[in-house]
């Protein structure tokens, strides 16, 4: 894996504009950012609705203009035309794919992105923390105090980027709005930096170092019952313990999911050895593959099945597909990339879903468990 000259402009174009969208997004008074859809006229309305019907809110609005079109700076539609010589689609939570009418072919830069995930967690800290006249920024402040850092490095509102050009992941870019941690994987490795202060990827230094630990407590999206339950018992992560978090009112994050495998030096670690993602969409997944996919060996990923008495689906598509309907093919994704025409099908990322798990390569207990189900066939390794 490399990155063409081409490429790396464009994620250097990525970071800056991240950087632009942590201070908007956390310079927005309370007030404006929790503005409902409905409060807005109906051409905004129908661009912004989402597909699953959920609440969507002015904070989310600005963040998916600004990974699309920007906001004072390039959005991802002028930068992969200006670093690529070609239009490109852009694939969010709110509006699903733009352009619609643009096909994707092997060649054509796509990038997927969760502009603004853990609304659920965003709402509850607006309503513990906020009072009149706050800015977000203020009462994010206020619950990294409340939980601490540690914590909060692991569980936050947070954005992300992830390109795929040429059937290959060619990196990913995850951003806390709380602590102001950016997280780059890419073919060099994985790194963390300082959003305030990092505008290109040569800036981004600190290597990610893994828990190791012998650990099959295992993170993923469930509720106590209902269609995600359901597929988790008709995966094999229905034999790992399941983290308390994994089926709370506020479950775990998305893009951001990777961070409980990160040891952050001296700070309280983790107690979870497995991350896995259960039939939950691709904006959320994807990025948490590709910190594997660039961890230099650190990290595996896997794909699961799901057996055929348990398949579950929303809008027609089940949670759990069989390789020929994924985005993967069967073998390690350094040799065989991803299949990007696979997106044609898909207008919306919640269309597209998949159940895949993370580990440590040094967690014997968990890799003992996942060799078990490659050879068994109720799994392929991806990373």
């Amino acid at each position: 894996m490399h990155l063409t000259e081409e490429d790396r402009l464009m994620l250097n174009g990525s970071i800056e504009l991240m950087g632009h969208l942590y201070k908007n997004l956390r310079d927005m008074p309370v007030e404006e950012a929790v503005k409902d859809i409905s409060l807005f006229d109906e051409k905004t309305r129908a661009r912004y609705s989402r597909k699953d019907m959920k609440d969507t809110r002015f904070f989310d609005i600005v963040g998916e203009d600004a990974i699309y079109f920007g906001d004072g700076f390039p959005g991802h539609q002028t930068l992969m035309e200006r670093c690529y010589g070609q239009p490109g689609v852009v694939i969010t939570e709110e509006c699903g794919r733009r352009p619609r009418e643009l096909r994707i072919e092997h060649n054509t830069p796509t990038v997927i992105s969760d502009p603004v995930d853990a609304s659920s967690y965003f709402d509850d800290i607006i309503h513990r923390l906020s009072a009149p006249g706050d800015r977000i920024g203020n009462v994010f402040d206020r619950e990294v105090e409340h939980v601490g850092e540690a914590a909060a490095r692991r569980h936050a509102c947070n954005t992300s980027v992830t390109l795929i050009k040429d059937n290959m992941i060619k990196y990913t870019v995850v951003t806390n709005l709380l602590t102001g941690d950016i997280y780059v994987g890419y073919p060099l490795g994985v790194f963390r930096g300082d959003i305030k202060s990092m505008h290109s990827a040569e800036s981004i230094k600190t290597p990610l170092e893994f828990d190791d630990s012998e650990n099959l407590l295992m993170l993923c999206y469930t509720r106590q019952q209902g269609k995600y339950e359901t597929n988790r018992k008709g995966t094999h992560l229905r034999f790992l313990p399941l983290h308390k978090s994994a089926t709370a009112g506020i479950g775990p994050v998305g893009p951001l999911r990777f961070a409980n495998l990160v040891r952050y030096g001296d700070e309280q670690d983790s107690e979870i050895g497995i991350v896995a993602h259960n039939g939950e969409k691709i904006q959320e997944a994807l990025p948490n593959i590709s910190m594997a996919l660039f961890s230099k060996g650190a990290l595996q990923a896997y794909k699961l099945f799901c057996d055929p008495e348990y398949i579950e689906e929303r809008g027609g598509k089940d949670l759990t597909p069989v390789l020929a309907n994924s985005l993967y093919s069967p073998g390690l994704l350094v040799n065989t990339g991803v299949k990007s025409t696979f997106l044609n099908n898909y207008d919306y990322p919640s269309e597209f879903r998949d159940t895949t798990a993370i580990i440590s390569a040094k967690n014997e207990a968990a890799l003992t468990m996942f060799i078990g189900m490659v050879e068994r066939g109720y799994a392929t390794r991806i990373v």
